[in-house]
């Protein structure tokens, strides 16, 4: 049991006790009823198992980020993935919430904060991304006892209105880059038909061209904080991609120029170095202005431009999902709008089954003989 004394230095009245670990620890009061008050709260918190530090309540957000960081530093997620996260904390998590104390937060603070990032033109995946984070961190701290409940446990982003088709480009005006793509013609080629993530392609290697006209997929090369590191891929699995004729030829004749090496890199700079996004983005925005591509052109367009050719061929789904390294889930969410015909089909297809079925004379005889079974048997008890 603790005690309550007068402090004969302050004349404040003294809560003094010992926190579970043993630790003499006091908190002062004005008026002793109020310490009283307090040490028999502190006593019942020790005893349900639901003491917390004192100190606790006064730590920050940026405080604790700064110590659960490194759990994410050192996870097993892509280099890219943590620069990601890196910048969303910063920019749009810590800005908001950095100096707030943790036991101060409230529900009502963070559907602010939501509304504050969408009102600033923050997309629907990084909203979520930035609500996934600050969750995964008040969890955290849940878990370490340094708060007791998560305040943004149920709260829960707005529904998504329509979201814009993803754009992509036809096939003369993917040739028109090519033809203004310089010496990164045939990368342009490689992502624009065969649906390669462009960090995908900067990390092709000699070895990964195989005997059967296929690229082996397994690993990125990605730019953090400057630096061009290599990942195993954003799924952590290594894909086969298929070739058309012409792709596979304009990489053999390309790889030609290319030391024997296994190792060699498929794509480098005119100056032989590794390809880094943010370079291959600058130029091939000069080579889209020169194509007369529209404004909404990027990189990536050029992957969803081979998710749009496969629709328009008639590939089916789980087979361009493998090729482009997509769950099929995923994938159908992502390309559903250039599956409409499949959609209208497959209830074109159930019509006619049905049409067909009541039709034949069979099928009635079939659900008059059912009847009559059921008619037959006895009843359970």
């Amino acid at each position: 049991m603790g005690s309550v004394r007068r402090s004969p230095r302050t004349g404040r009245w003294e809560a003094r006790y010992r926190d579970p670990l043993g630790s003499q620890r006091t908190a002062t009061f004005d008026r002793k009823a109020d310490a009283v008050a307090y040490l028999a709260s502190t006593e019942t918190d020790k005893r349900r198992g639901e003491w917390f530090e004192p100190e606790a309540a006064r730590i920050t957000l940026a405080q604790w980020h700064d110590r659960w960081w490194p759990t994410i530093e050192n996870s097993d997620r892509a280099a890219n993935t943590v620069v990601q996260y890196e910048g969303i904390l910063r920019l749009h998590v810590l800005a908001h919430l950095g100096t707030r104390t943790m036991a101060s937060l409230r529900r009502i603070d963070l559907e602010e904060w939501l509304a504050i990032l969408r009102e600033n033109g923050l997309g629907q995946s990084g909203t979520r991304t930035a609500r996934t984070l600050l969750g995964m961190m008040l969890s955290s701290a849940v878990e370490s006892r340094v708060i007791r409940t998560n305040p943004l446990a149920g709260v829960k982003l707005p529904r998504r209105g329509a979201t814009r088709a993803k754009e992509a480009l036809t096939v003369h005006q993917v040739e028109a880059l090519a033809a203004e793509a310089g010496e990164y013609r045939e990368l342009v080629l490689l992502l624009a038909y065969c649906g390669l993530r462009p960090n995908e392609a900067f990390a092709l290697r000699r070895r990964h061209r195989d005997d059967f006209g296929q690229l082996v997929v397994e690993e990125g090369l990605v730019e953090v904080r400057g630096r061009l590191v290599a990942t195993d891929g954003k799924t952590h699995q290594a894909r086969v991609v298929p070739l058309p004729r012409f792709v596979a030829d304009e990489v053999d004749r390309l790889l030609e120029r290319r030391p024997a090496d296994p190792e060699a890199l498929i794509f480098v700079t005119p100056q032989g170095r590794p390809i880094g996004l943010r370079n291959f983005r600058r130029r091939l925005d000069a080579a889209a202005a020169a194509a007369g591509l529209p404004v909404w052109f990027t990189p990536y367009i050029l992957r969803h431009t081979c998710a749009s050719l496969m629709a328009q061929k008639g590939i089916p789904v789980t087979t361009a999902a493998a090729i482009m390294g997509h769950d099929p889930a995923m994938f159908l969410r992502v390309y559903a709008h250039l599956y409409p015909g499949d959609l209208r089909g497959a209830a074109a297809v159930l019509d006619a089954a049905r049409t067909t079925e009541m039709a034949t004379p069979r099928g009635a005889d079939a659900v008059q003989t059912l009847r009559a079974e059921n008619r037959s048997q006895p009843a359970t008890p």
